[in-house]
């Protein structure tokens, strides 16, 4: 083994679990204190409080009385060991239903928009209980399992620490539901939504209304929105085909997203945007733009995978590809054909490029005045995005080999042509 690979597996399996752990749990609760200082922080917040776990336990049960409820089924990628994963295929009416029992409540009871504003660090805090006790019953569950086809959970080499941060199985069931359909859409993206809305009122609330809070709100619910409408194609991403369920995926979505990637909805409340009205039309404006080349590039993606004879147009013109040939676990030979029309002849991973323009441009309202806090999901995001593309072309130059060579021969960019 050479010195630069040992370095590399200490970093990855002893270094990074314990610090992303302990460095990222910790994050949530100073974050919750930084966006509303007007709330001092105690410590018992790390415990939740009554209102917060009435919170947590009531949307547990309604995103888990969606996933009951009868409904047409999706079948998600075969993974090489032979398991076809099935998921509910009800997310829009979901989304819709949530968003307006939502408003309902908060019409009928107009302090509770209030309410969970302040009391948001308990409720982090009894999210965090919840999703540790979530990875820590995953991990004993896949350590129980004696009959898994799964290589993964055959290989005995991996640090106890690494294995609840990234998790053992890679579809596994709880109470008869996909845990990470449950964690990652019907929680954590629901609970994104939510909050926004419930920080937004909150707002206007307290100090009125604000143009700036408006246009963060909006652009980030079209783009919700979007991943609803889309939730089936979301099942064949990296999160759900390679991503196992554990700390980095599940507490993630069930803590992080709704810390994280709410941090500037929730810092706006205290901290109002100071922009002017032109100022945020035009943000609004570019932002719009920007989701719908993200919805569009995703789209063109969809129409070729499903086009059976792969016959479909794109951009006014039959769609190009490559054929790759590759072999499966069982030594089987399979062909896949990778789109070269389109923006994905453009680049590689331009999608991410427009959901990082997205993502600054509905930072942005607060303008520059509050420092980097609300561009933190937008750095971070970026950080993400970029791992995530090199990771994705190890996983595809494993599969493919000198096929994807080829394929980035003639699509040459990552994120940005001439630059990356």
């Amino acid at each position: 083994m050479s010195p630069s690979k040992s370095t590399l597996d200490l970093i990855n399996y002893h270094l990074v679990p314990p610090v992303f752990l302990i460095v990222f749990t910790v994050a949530t609760q100073y974050l919750s204190y930084n966006g509303n200082p007007s709330r001092n922080f105690e410590l018992w917040f790390v415990l939740g409080n009554s209102f917060g776990w009435k919170c947590i336990a009531s949307l547990v049960a309604w995103a888990l009385i969606w996933l009951w409820l009868p409904s047409k089924t999706f079948n998600g990628p075969t993974t090489s060991f032979g398991y076809t994963p099935v998921y509910q295929a009800n997310g829009e009416l979901y989304y819709f239903i949530s968003v307006a029992a939502l408003l309902v409540i908060s019409f009928v009871q107009p302090s509770i928009c209030v309410s969970i504003y302040e009391n948001f660090g308990p409720i982090l805090g009894g999210l965090n209980i919840l999703a540790l006790s979530l990875c820590a019953y995953l991990w004993i569950k896949a350590k129980l399992k004696s009959d898994e086809k799964d290589p993964y959970l055959l290989d005995k080499k991996y640090p106890v620490l690494h294995e609840f941060y990234r998790g053992m199985e890679l579809h596994p069931r709880i109470l008869g539901v996909d845990v990470k359909q449950l964690t990652n859409c019907r929680i954590g993206m629901i609970m994104w939504q939510l909050l926004i809305i419930i920080f937004l009122i909150a707002g206007w609330q307290l100090h009125g209304f604000n143009g700036g809070h408006l246009v963060n709100v909006l652009l980030q619910t079209i783009y919700i929105y979007k991943f609803f409408r889309w939730e089936t194609g979301y099942f064949n991403t990296l999160d759900i085909t390679l991503d196992r369920a554990g700390y980095y995926l599940c507490w993630g979505c069930l803590v992080w997203i709704p810390s994280f990637y709410t941090f500037h909805s929730y810092f706006f409340v205290y901290h109002q945007p100071t922009l002017g009205s032109l100022a945020n039309i035009m943000i609004f404006l570019l932002g719009l733009l920007s989701i719908y080349y993200n919805y569009n590039v995703d789209r063109q993606k969809e129409l070729f995978r499903t086009s059976l004879d792969k016959s479909v147009k794109i951009w006014g013109k039959p769609a190009q590809y490559l054929k790759v040939v590759y072999k499966t676990a069982d030594g089987k030979q399979r062909e896949s054909k990778l789109l070269l029309s389109g923006w994905w002849g453009v680049a590689r991973k331009i999608n991410y490029t427009f959901e990082l323009l997205a993502a600054f441009l509905w930072s942005v309202p607060g303008g520059f005045v509050f420092g980097i806090w609300p561009f933190l999901y937008f750095a971070f995001l970026l950080a993400l995005l970029v791992h995530r593309i090199y990771r994705d072309e190890s996983k595809c130059l494993d599969k493919y080999g000198r096929g994807w060579n080829d394929y980035c021969l003639k699509v040459k960019y990552r994120l940005i042509p001439y630059v990356f």
